[in-house]
């Protein structure tokens, strides 16, 4: 079992959580102190990981604090009821880096990586204009985040630690990622219309 994708697992679930607050489901102080538990793992295993690993696999490895330093400010802002136009701004710089890893993993022939980095380079955007241009988003960005918290980090992290990767899983995962970028783009111009509409 891969130490990487206990930490995919958990980011998973504290990104459904989130998702659930910005749908009012769930009181944001307590998805707040699941999301500091999550970074501080997330930041332990990121550190772990990097002692004595080589150049190439530090590369990989460090995205990982894109994720721990997120749930992190998030789980901090959450509890402490701040201002989340810090992590609005902090989100425009991790979904830039995101598109960069997208970008690097097109050149190194990895499109199922590119497509998730894409993924959440797009999830932190919309959280940079919810939060941090304070757009009215927080629907879209819900939904987004509920998906992509399945699609991205739980089912590939479940399906990882239980050695099932084969080619059935990557057929099944680009038809549930060509249906999410279906419902993305309809959910856009939803949300495009509603604002319109006020």
């Amino acid at each position: 079992m891969s130490v990487g994708n206990v930490s995919l697992l958990f980011g998973g679930v504290a990104l459904f959580l989130n998702s659930l607050v910005l749908l009012g489901k769930v009181d944001s102080k307590s998805a707040g102190f699941f999301s500091l538990f999550t970074g501080l793992l997330q930041t332990f295993i990121a550190t772990w990981l990097l002692i004595g690993a080589s150049l190439e696999e530090q590369f990989g490895l460090a995205s990982i604090y894109l994720f721990a330093f997120t749930y992190l400010y998030v789980g901090v802002t959450f509890i402490l009821n701040l201002d989340g136009r810090g992590v609005g701004w902090f989100s425009l710089f991790v979904s830039i880096a995101a598109a960069f890893y997208g970008a690097m993993a097109i050149a190194g022939s990895d499109p199922m990586g590119a497509l998730t980095w894409f993924f959440w380079s797009f999830l932190w955007a919309l959280f940079f204009f919810g939060m941090g241009l304070e757009k009215p988003n927080e629907a879209l960005t819900a939904r987004v985040a509920l998906v992509l918290s399945w699609l991205t980090l739980i089912v590939p992290a479940m399906v990882g630690m239980a050695g099932l990767m084969n080619g059935w899983y990557d057929m099944v995962w680009w038809a549930a990622s060509g249906t999410a970028i279906l419902y993305f783009i309809v959910s856009v111009k939803r949300t495009k219309q509603a604002v319109e509409v006020v």
